[in-house]
């Protein structure tokens, strides 16, 4: 797994390079703040009445984990590269649920990438993002489609 230490441009995110980070404690408090404002579902609102629903049990909404493992990609590896856009969210797939006292991690490793066809300062970046639980199950995967500027223009092959 690489560590990011430097700048990173879109020559730099070959294909097969991946870099997995995070630790982040899911609270009981932090899935009803975020179920009450984006996502009030009763699963997601209250304990009690979680048990009762066909899922049967108290659990973090989809949009609550990707918004986590937002924030872990961001922080460990968004942040530190020259990103322009994002542009697309593919095959979201929740596998488990996330309930309180799991800690999270995310691996990110890059699939493709391609030359933007009418930016030659630009490119493209196909990511698969898995994100899982301290035990190594995966919780949530997608694949995503981000835009990052190149460090030299057009002429560099497309890998």
């Amino acid at each position: 797994m690489d560590t990011v230490d430097a700048t990173l441009y879109w020559e730099d995110f070959s294909p097969g390079r991946a870099w997995s980070f995070g630790s982040y404690p899911v609270t009981a408090q932090e899935i009803m703040e975020f179920a009450r404002r984006y996502d009030p579902m009763p699963m997601h609102v209250d304990p009690g009445l979680a048990l009762k629903t066909p899922l049967g049990v108290f659990c973090a909404s989809g949009i609550h984990t990707f918004a986590m493992t937002q924030k872990m990609a961001f922080d460990n590896l968004y942040a530190r590269a020259r990103l322009i856009a994002g542009a697309e969210v593919r095959h979201f797939r929740m596998r488990r649920p996330v309930v309180p006292g799991d800690v999270l991690s995310v691996r990110v490793e890059v699939v493709a990438r391609q030359a933007h066809r009418r930016r030659p300062d630009a490119g493209w970046v196909d990511f698969r993002v898995t994100t899982m639980r301290a035990d190594g199950q995966p919780v949530l995967e997608h694949d995503s489609r981000i835009l990052f500027e190149r460090r030299s223009p057009a002429g560099v092959a497309n890998l």
